[in-house]
This record gives C-alpha cells, structure tokens and sequence, in this order.
C-alpha cells in the first residue's frame, strides 16, 4: 500500500502478525523499570524506536508511539528508576544512564526472539528531558546514527545557568515542585544540585563534534516557557551550523512545551525524517 499514511490512517489486520501492544519489565542497576512495548504487525525483524519522555513523565507521546508503530517500528516507552511506578530513585544521572539499560534490553536475544527487534537498528526520539537523553546518549553508542529531540533540554548548559543566577535557580525550583509527587527523590534541590554537578558532561555544547556523525532532528517549540528557546535550542543549533553539521533537520512549531496544539504536525515531521533513514 504505497500511499499508506501512518500519521492519520490505521494499518490492515494481519492475522499472522498483527499489531499489539504488552507490558514489558527489564533492570537497570538492580532496578525494575516499567514500560510498554508497541509491536508492529508483519514478519520479520522491525527497526526499533525508544522513545524517551520527560519529567516526571505526564506526556510520554503515546499517539506518537502508535504512529511509529503504523510505520512499521517497534516502540519503547519506559519510566526511569524512581519514576511512574519503576524501582529505584529519581536522579537525572539515573535518567541518563537508564537509557542504555533500554537499549541493551531491545538489543537482547530475548526481545529479538519475543519482539521481532532489528538490534543493529536503533533510534532514540526523546521530548524535554528525554530529548537531552536522546542526544547524550547517541553519542555513546557509535552504532547509533539517528536521534530526536523535541523541545529539548540541555541539562549541563542550564546546570551552569542556575549555579550563576540565583533567582533563576529559585524559579526553577518552584516550577518542578509540582511534578516531585510523581518520582521517587526528596528535594527538588537535589535535582538542581545535580544539573550543576555535572554541568561540563552534560552540556550539549562540549560535545559537539561527536554529533556531527548523527543525523539529528530538533524540534522546538516557540511557546515554550519550560526548556525556552533562546536557552535549550537556539545555542545548539547555531553550534552546529558553525561545525557544517551536514545531517541535522530543524522545525520550530508555533506551541508551547508539550506540543499539545500541534500533535499531527509533530508526528507527520518525524514521520517523514523517519522514512528518509537508510540504516
């Protein structure tokens, strides 16, 4: 079906290998962490896309997920420890490095065997906080070419940010109080703490060269008052142009941070980037 549209249009039943969508339970340090795997229909092994929510995880794209799916991926979304029912606590660097955690579990005989996964082809789509982890960890795994990011944050930058402006800092910290019900952490100081521990490695910024091999598209939004601008996307960007980054696709989208207004537009820009990857 050539002019199938996943975006807006529903895949026909396959009786042998139809469509689903189950539970799945891997661990990250010890761990349990919590997720749901959307199996697309059809024999064979599917490319797979971990698709990585923010904080605390109120939005973790689901309709973005289905669309994947339609398009014949298999999609992760899981909870990070300390988060939306996953064991352990709620730390940015227990967020970062769950990731590979994931990525090691689609990799895995078993989720090759029960999930029908290609382990040789991985992408990583990711929004706010998952959108910094999409990109940080893309460049740990050299066997991971393509990376997302939507309304992304770059966690070290603003680290550096918060340790020199004191009210921005106090701003920040009544602005996640609301979410601290949902993880598994004892302060929101803690968290900003974090950000500045590790200011340096997790500033998108120092790691530039090593993004230059992705091909990468980055999503803002104008409307956005929690990762904004002119803070989290405009500086990364300019960086890239400047290295002649040559595989980097950028949007910007009239809404605010969760997308909430502009859900098909999002979903048929990624759609389209994703039918342009050759592996």
């Amino acid at each position: 079906m050539t002019d199938f549209d996943p975006v807006i249009e529903d895949q026909i039943y396959n009786p042998d290998y139809p469509a689903s969508t189950m539970p799945v339970v891997f661990e990250s340090y010890g761990s349990k962490l919590l997720g749901t795997l959307f199996l697309s229909a059809g024999a064979g092994q599917h490319p797979v896309i971990i698709l990585l929510h923010g904080f605390p995880g109120y939005e973790v794209s689901y309709d973005l997920a289905h669309a994947f799916r339609r398009q014949g991926f298999n999609v992760l979304v899981f909870h990070y420890r300390g988060c939306l029912g996953s064991g352990g606590d709620y730390l940015w660097k227990n967020l970062v490095d769950d990731v590979p955690s994931a990525i090691n579990f689609m990799k895995s005989e078993y989720a090759q065997n029960e999930f029908r996964n290609d382990p040789d082809k991985i992408i990583l789509i990711g929004h706010s906080m998952g959108g910094f982890a999409a990109l940080y960890n893309a460049i740990r795994f050299n066997d991971i070419k393509y990376a997302a990011s939507l309304a992304g944050f770059n966690a070290g930058f603003f680290g550096g940010l918060i340790e020199s402006n004191k009210p921005i800092y106090e701003f920040s910290a009544q602005h996640l109080q609301p979410s601290m019900d949902f993880v598994k952490c004892d302060s929101v100081e803690i968290l900003l703490n974090e950000l500045i521990t590790y200011k340096n490695e997790w500033n998108l910024l120092n790691h530039i060269e090593k993004l230059l091999d992705k091909n990468l598209l980055i999503i803002g939004a104008k409307n956005d008052s929690t990762t904004p601008l002119e803070i989290h996307h405009q500086p990364l960007i300019n960086s890239l142009k400047m290295n002649n980054a040559k595989n980097v696709k950028e949007f910007i989208l009239e809404t605010g941070h969760s997308f909430a207004d502009k859900r098909i537009a999002l979903a048929r820009i990624i759609s389209e980037w994703l039918k342009e990857i050759r592996f």
